[in-house]
């Protein structure tokens, strides 16, 4: 009883998004039915990424349409 007791105050965090991980860095990003992209994520929000391409074009992406997000180096 003490051990279940526990485990429901027991604060447990579950990471629900990894775009933190790859803002500001080279990636190459699959949109449906689109061809890859490259470039590099600027800014995030809820349902938005900001994304710029390697020509320097600002271009905002639904997360709803996202297939793979694609780190281009590893650190």
């Amino acid at each position: 009883m003490e051990k279940k007791q526990k485990r429901k105050k027991e604060d447990v965090k579950i990471k629900t998004e990894f775009i933190s991980e790859v803002i500001g860095k080279p990636v190459v990003i699959e949109v449906d039915g689109k061809e890859p992209i490259a470039g590099m994520i600027v800014d995030n929000s809820k349902f938005w990424i900001k994304f710029q391409d390697v020509n320097g074009k600002i271009v905002y992406l639904n997360k709803a349409y996202l297939k793979t997000i694609i780190p281009l180096k590893k650190e």
